[in-house]
């Protein structure tokens, strides 16, 4: 071929394989600056907005506690306001705690600002922004108009009362009181976590470039060396007929070298060809092994059993791998064989017989059923110290012995009665064990108090939970039973403890759980009240099913306590429990 007209087909060889790939990293830069781009800027102002929102409410809530202590008497209306204005005002949040709440009422007056101090008491009505915007008032229309909303204007970054940039807020408004309390988040804040982004996507896409293009400058250069190879490959034809020959010595030569054994045999299972790595592996001479099956060498009370096994595999007629036969060598020793084989047909498409190899995996089988005696004594230890764990909480508790045995018993009852998977049972019964090993650290006197709790000493209870997670957070545990434990007391319609979360934030395994926590909880006794009995404990559960409780393992409980008995006082040092 002309050295030209070869150039002109390689160069449009190159073009053909190099146009595709840039094509598609410009379609990829394109999507990702114009389509994807925008949107996650989108996404990240509206999950700012929903922040601020939060926390709004979160701090609406402490003003409402405050309330409900001036409605109980327990302070007066004027100390009820200070302790609140006083709590809000040193609350902060965001990178540089620096981001904080205000508090004014609907004249408007400022009540309290962190950062304002100069504003405090007086009326704000007539407060404009550098647009000016009478933002306060804003406030007030909002509240006003729906109870709480969002207002953009233009304030001070932060402390720093000499930069004045746009923000958007979140206000709320505390009727009982004449409030508003809000707080906000800067626009400033969000264009550069988006500039970050844009930087990353810029230098990912350009190595994303740098790759393509080496990668197609390879498959050019690859291209034009298979030409190349092409043209010689057709200049050494017969040279290579040749040296198919002498591969063909050199692979007989490498098969009866190798380390496995390789074999053929016919359809019935009769040894036609043997390498001699079987003298190696069994100490029999190939000619030995000729006729034979496979399974002739299998201890006697094996045999059968391996040879209705591997007469199943032939008379399929397909590949096999992995066939394991244990043999005996001829000086009596063990050896563990595994067989690959691909069947071998005659010129009229029938089954003529097997072509396969095996090799010695003796050593190997030695070293599972060591691994899986490892596994098996860790297994025993996991479950030995979880024991501990829970033992040590209960402990602290006597009012609460067997407690947490009795909701694992309960929870792993369920969750089968569910069809789950008896791997993610097994972490569900480590995290039901471990399930209030946040009450170590409650006051004795609060466990073993024979009046209710107060509200301080009710807050202080809900905060076993995160207690209980912070102290298994760092085990390795193949599940994730921290966060199991720290879920269990979170309810589908968002009003548990101690995150909100609702419906599929909550793992399943938590859900469960909690069915299991409530019914075995109401139906014992505590040291603040006697046992309500089995009958209110499933009119909870019912009530709540599908809106606080998983409808699903509902039907389970109720199915397991009415239908089948379940015993719920069985313990596991009764003979109970866990997921056997």
């Amino acid at each position: 071929m002309p050295e030209k007209q070869l150039q002109r087909i390689s160069n449009t060889i190159s073009f053909r394989i190099a146009l595709p790939a840039f094509l598609t990293i410009l379609l990829f830069v394109v999507a990702i600056f114009y389509v994807v781009l925008p949107q996650l800027e989108q996404s990240l102002l509206n999950r700012k907005q929903e922040m601020i929102m939060e926390l709004t409410e979160t701090t609406w809530s402490l003003i409402g506690d405050y309330h409900e202590r001036e409605l109980r008497g327990e302070l007066s209306p004027d100390e009820a306001k200070r302790r609140a204005v006083l709590r809000i005002g040193k609350l902060r949040y965001g990178p540089e705690k620096k981001d904080y709440f205000w508090i004014n009422d609907m004249t408007p007056r400022m009540i309290m600002h962190p950062y304002r101090s100069d504003l405090d008491g007086k009326d704000i009505s007539d407060f404009r922004d550098p647009k000016g915007k009478r933002l306060f008032v804003e406030f007030v229309k909002t509240v006003e108009k729906q109870g709480a909303g969002y207002v953009d204007y233009m304030w001070q970054w932060k402390d720093d009362s000499d930069k004045i940039v746009p923000k958007i807020s979140y206000v709320k408004g505390y009727e009982p009181w004449g409030w508003i309390v809000g707080t906000g988040m800067y626009i400033d804040d969000v264009k550069a976590e988006i500039a970050a982004i844009r930087n990353h996507l810029a230098a990912v896409s350009a190595g994303i470039l740098v790759i393509i293009s080496l990668l197609a400058l390879y498959s050019i250069r690859q291209s034009l060396l298979a030409d190349r190879e092409r043209q010689r490959i057709f200049a050494e034809r017969g040279e290579l007929l040749k040296s198919l020959e002498q591969s063909t010595e050199r692979f007989r030569n490498l098969i009866e070298t190798t380390s496995d054994w390789i074999w053929e045999i016919d359809r019935d299972g009769r040894c036609t060809y043997s390498s001699p790595r079987v003298e190696n592996l069994l100490g029999f001479e190939p000619v030995e092994i000729l006729h034979a099956s496979l399974t002739t060498f299998a201890p006697p009370d094996q045999a059968a059993e391996a040879g209705a096994a591997f007469a199943k595999l032939l008379a399929a007629g397909k590949p096999f791998t992995g066939f394991e036969i244990t043999s005996l060598g001829k000086d009596g020793q063990v050896v563990v064989l595994e067989c690959n084989a691909v069947p071998i047909f005659d010129e009229r498409g029938q089954l003529a017989g097997y072509r396969g190899v095996a090799r010695d995996i003796t050593e190997r089988k030695t070293a599972m059923e060591v691994l899986k005696k490892s596994r098996d004594d860790l297994h025993a230890s996991l479950e030995e110290t979880v024991a501990s764990l829970a033992s040590t909480a209960e402990k602290r508790d006597p009012y609460t012995a067997g407690h947490q045995q009795r909701v694992d018993r309960l929870a792993c009852a369920i969750a089968r009665e569910i069809g789950y998977p008896e791997d993610k049972i097994e972490g569900l019964h480590i995290a039901a064990l471990l399930h209030d090993i946040g009450k170590i650290t409650l006051p004795s006197e609060y466990l073993a108090k024979p009046t209710r709790l107060s509200s301080e000493e009710k807050a202080l209870f809900k905060l076993h939970p995160e207690v209980g997670y912070e102290i298994l957070k760092r085990i390795q545990f193949p599940w994730p039973v921290a966060e199991i434990v720290l879920q269990h007391h979170e309810h589908l319609d968002g009003t548990g403890y101690p995150q909100g979360l609702k419906d599929d934030e909550i793992l399943l395994e938590a859900q469960i759980l909690a069915v299991a926590d409530v019914v075995e909880a109401m139906s014992s006794h505590r040291p603040y009240r006697p046992s309500l009995g089995i009958d209110i404990a499933l009119d909870e559960i019912r009530a709540g099913q599908g809106i606080r409780y998983h409808a699903e393992s509902v039907d389970a409980c109720l199915n397991l306590i009415l239908e089948k008995r379940y015993d719920l006082s069985y313990t596991m040092e009764e003979g109970g429990g866990g997921v056997g």
